[in-house]
């Protein structure tokens, strides 16, 4: 599902978007020195995406929640793109 968007230097830890059903749906971790981690999960009624920096999920740094998986890929290229720019 997200397979066109480039996570780089980030590492894929989880990938269950074959079932978007579940809690838990995708995952990157960036460890260069920086801490961050891109969240996707479906709570329900509806998906959300966090960047995480430094393991503090009480404070993500950026945020997007949406109900369409279209516009779950757009946050989701938005959110690997942001976490780029800070590393």
């Amino acid at each position: 599902m997200f397979d066109d968007i480039d996570f780089s230097p980030g590492i894929v830890t989880y990938n269950g978007t074959d079932d978007l059903d579940q809690e838990d749906i995708f995952q990157v971790i960036y460890i260069d020195g920086n801490n961050y981690t891109l969240d996707v999960g479906w709570y329900p009624t509806l998906f959300k995406v966090v960047a995480i920096k430094d393991y503090d999920w009480d404070n993500p740094v950026l945020m997007r929640r949406c109900t369409d998986s279209d516009l779950l890929h757009a946050f989701v290229q938005e959110c690997a793109e942001y976490v780029s720019s800070m590393i």
